[in-house]
């Protein structure tokens, strides 16, 4: 009888150990971290494709309604988030170009551009210097012209803005937040889905 009280007691003594000292459990593996989207140098990762335009002799040309910086706006220097708004859907055909007697801040053969999924704010990324006059010009030779959805050419425009001796912007963001058309950023900012083009002159 007492040899059957000591094993029980050495079960019980051995259940209780191994509940005091539990195994750990299997370690998970680490989930690989999501890739980050570099909302600074506008490369956001494209969702959609650029469409080639659909001609339509009876479609409405299209028109610009707004841009940054605003013709005759005085600017910061530095980083330069150009913007331009049309009135309706664009393709990605066109190329910005530089105004004669003026300085082109987008002087690039080639233009990195990030098209809003309506198709109609194209924006790139362009860099200025203090104290001087720029001028940007839109469809104003035959090589360069923006045509929309449509395969409407748009009406030549340009316009002009000089920057100020202000401290350089450094970012993208920073360029951003001095267009009105962007809505302030708030502390959980979620950028809106964009697609990029590469343009050629």
């Amino acid at each position: 009888m007492k040899d059957v009280l000591l094993v029980a007691l050495a079960i019980v003594g051995l259940a209780g150990a191994a509940q005091a000292t539990p195994k750990p459990p299997p370690a998970t593996p680490t989930p690989a971290p999501e890739p980050v989207m570099e909302v600074e140098e506008l490369s956001i990762t494209a969702q959609a494709t650029c469409l080639a335009p659909k001609p339509d002799s009876f479609a409405v040309r299209p028109k610009i309604v707004s841009t940054f910086p605003a013709n005759g706006a005085m600017v910061r220097p530095g980083v330069v988030v150009l913007r331009i708004t049309f009135d309706q859907p664009m393709s990605c055909k066109g190329f910005f170009t530089g105004i004669p007697k003026l300085r082109n801040p987008c002087p690039l053969e080639h233009q990195h551009w990030v098209l809003s999924f309506d198709r109609k704010t194209i924006r790139t990324t362009c860099r200025a210097e203090g104290v001087a006059a720029y001028g940007v010009g839109v469809s104003d030779n035959p090589d360069a012209t923006f045509l929309s959805l449509a395969g409407r050419p748009l009406e030549p425009y340009e316009f002009r803005f000089t920057t100020s001796a202000a401290p350089d912007v450094l970012t993208a963001a920073e360029s951003l937040d001095q267009d009105p058309a962007n809505p302030p950023r708030q502390p959980e900012f979620t950028p809106v889905e964009l697609q990029t083009a590469h343009v050629k002159h």
